[in-house]
């Protein structure tokens, strides 16, 4: 097979989900589908550094999630997080809710509604089981203030499915 008709197979069968997962982060689907195609140049370019210890799948995943990271690092930032700000922990005697099914979509446009940087560290540790110790070098953050993130990403979208829950017991 000739290297062009192996990476023309390799890009039908992979770019879907390297949008995806560059959606995940940016939460704009013009901007991921940029950032995925660059990440396949880049992994055209890299093609030397894959040794098939691990999938092909996965080691495009990790250059599209590196793109991703890349682009945001260089956005502006529109709010500036202090480490040392409180988070507040859901309290242990709440009533139990009326489980409600969620869908994919709707999941996804929750998670996307979150600020960037606990989208990002959402989705480093929850998706891509990254540690906060991997997070915090990668997004040159201390482990603490990733932890702090994760935190508020999670108690805001406890309130958001919360929201959403009540709408769907209603209808």
């Amino acid at each position: 097979m000739k290297k062009a008709d192996f990476w023309a197979k390799q890009y039908r069968s992979h770019i879907g989900k390297m949008v995806g997962t560059c959606y995940r982060y940016v939460g704009d689907w013009q901007v991921a589908e940029d950032l995925a195609q660059d990440a396949f140049l880049h992994a055209i370019e890299k093609s030397g550094t894959y040794h098939a210890w691990g999938s092909f799948e996965g080691w495009l995943k990790k250059i599209a999630v590196n793109e991703a990271l890349m682009y945001l690092r260089n956005q502006p930032e529109t709010v500036e997080l202090d480490e040392g700000m409180a988070v507040e922990e859901p309290l242990a005697d709440e009533p139990q809710e009326v489980k409600v099914d969620f869908l994919q979509e709707e999941l996804l446009g929750v998670i996307r509604k979150l600020p960037v940087k606990q989208r990002t560290v959402f989705n480093l540790y929850a998706v891509e089981h990254w540690s906060h110790k991997q997070i915090a070098k990668k997004l040159d953050i201390s482990i603490a203030n990733s932890k702090v993130l994760l935190s508020r990403a999670r108690a805001e979208l406890q309130g958001m499915l919360a929201a959403m829950r009540i709408k769907k017991l209603r209808n």
